[in-house]
């Protein structure tokens, strides 16, 4: 239940960790269900201070358990209050669920401790009588805790249809005492699984109850590290990284299980190797059988599919861009001085208009395959979201036709679970560019709280459009 960060104990004021945390989560609680990406933002600081390792461990901790269990945390929150959730100040509903996240799903925060530093950063943040008031909820939200449990009780079947069960990211079950979440059963599924409920009802209407909660389910359990693309000898009996890699279920990606530290060093030991979700590696495969001369992938992003692209087809110069100027300036630095791959601004590009054997668009989607990694997008999606982005997946098709050779290949992916951004966009795009839909790759995320690491995958879609 806990994620591994060590309780601190001090008692002259809030710690470091607990200000930086709140801070942030006081920003994003002011804008939900739009939240910025967990990790956009640099390292935690408190009062412009940066923070040792221990003290920004804990507080990513906080802002990413926040992220995840937002609707959960909220729910909970508001079982302890006598007024509207929207109506209560962002900063005390920061301090409020950065608290609940500490006081329900870490295993070793001790509960004075949780107080007395959300009280205090509230003294200085919040409106007059804001650290009263949120001193007597916590209080109340410990008094809701019972016994942590595991067996039949914890089975999703079981916890979906009760309101007093909290599900845990270990597979386990927390006894509430008292009904908390929901009476209506699609809401209370939303709070447990804390997911936006226009997405839930989505899912329920295009694939059914089922498949909508076993997407629910998933969404709970953290999404572990996976490796790709290293070399046999890293892999070896006492080599230096080897006992932190324990194989996948897909061959050749193995779960990373040692620090942050030492995954870097491992990046900058073997270039070729990658951090990369197993299935996420797959759209990219269904260019195997091609031999392209020249390729062009125009969303690069952090360029992890450039480098499978690179190791994949040897022969070939790739061309990386991205239309983010902080994204390509990563780009070009990951890319440095690599013999084929050439990372431009889009600008750039005129150079390889009608010449490109193999275009790559893994077009920016709703991101509803990936909700472990992207948490924030579990509560923005909605239908007119949805009509957007697929808007600008067709932009993207459109503007970067005028690149592809003759006889060429359109590789097209996205790591969503929505058809109209998958299937139907597919068959639009072959439309437009004169292909075929030739190969297809339609992956629904596994793994399950509890459940091993290496049968973990994210869910997508990959499309391969061909002339033959």
């Amino acid at each position: 239940m806990s994620p591994g960060v060590a309780e601190e104990q001090r008692t002259n004021g809030p710690s470091p960790a607990r200000v930086a945390a709140l801070d942030r989560l006081a920003r994003q609680a002011g804008r939900f269900p739009d939240l910025e990406f967990v990790d956009a933002g640099g390292a935690p600081t408190a009062g412009g201070q940066p923070l040792d390792a221990r003290d920004a461990s804990l507080a990513r901790a906080i802002e990413h358990t926040v992220a995840h269990r937002w609707a959960t945390l909220a729910a909970i929150a508001r079982a302890c209050i006598d007024r509207r959730w929207e109506n209560v100040d962002a900063r005390v509903q920061a301090a409020l669920l950065a608290a609940g996240a500490q006081l329900f799903l870490f295993g070793n925060a001790a509960d004075h401790a949780v107080v007395d530093n959300t009280v205090e950063w509230t003294k200085d943040k919040g409106r007059r009588g804001a650290p009263g008031f949120v001193n007597a909820v916590l209080r109340r939200m410990i008094e809701l805790r019972g016994e942590v449990v595991d067996g039949s009780e914890a089975e999703p079947h079981a916890w979906r249809d009760r309101r007093d069960l909290l599900p845990l990211p270990d597979g386990r079950v927390m006894r509430l005492t008292k009904p908390v979440f929901s009476g209506d059963a699609v809401a209370r599924v939303a709070e447990q699984a804390s997911l936006g409920e226009d997405l839930l009802l989505h899912w329920i209407n295009v694939a059914g109850r089922d498949a909508a909660f076993a997407r629910a389910v998933h969404g709970l359990r953290p999404a572990p590290t996976v490796v790709a693309g290293v070399p046999a000898e890293a892999l070896a009996a006492g080599a230096q990284f080897a006992a932190h890699m324990v194989p996948h279920e897909m061959p050749g990606f193995h779960v990373w299980t040692g620090e942050h530290r030492e995954l870097v060093a491992l990046l900058a030991a073997h270039p070729g190797a990658r951090v990369q979700d197993a299935a996420s590696a797959q759209p990219m495969l269904l260019s195997d059988r091609l031999r392209p001369r020249l390729i062009l992938d125009a969303c690069a992003g952090r360029g992890t599919k450039t480098r499978q692209l690179a190791s994949l087809h040897p022969d070939a110069e790739v061309v990386a861009t991205d239309v983010d100027g902080h994204r390509l300036r990563a780009l070009a630095l990951a890319f440095e001085g690599h013999p084929r791959v050439k990372v431009t601004t889009p600008e750039g590009l005129r150079r390889v208009v009608g010449k490109v054997d193999l275009l790559v668009l893994d077009v920016p989607c709703s991101n509803t395959g990936v909700l472990p990694r992207r948490p924030e997008a579990k509560y923005r999606f909605n239908r007119a979201r949805l009509d957007s982005v697929v808007r600008l997946q067709r932009q993207i098709v459109e503007e970067h036709r005028p690149f592809l050779a003759p006889g060429g290949s359109v590789l097209y992916s996205t790591c969503s679970l929505e058809s109209l951004e998958n299937q139907a966009q597919a068959e639009w795009a072959a439309g437009r560019t004169g292909l075929r839909v030739s190969r297809v790759e339609v992956r629904e995320p596994r793994g399950v709280p509890g459940g091993p690491d290496a049968g973990y995958a994210d869910g997508g879609f990959g499309a391969l459009l061909s002339a033959s």
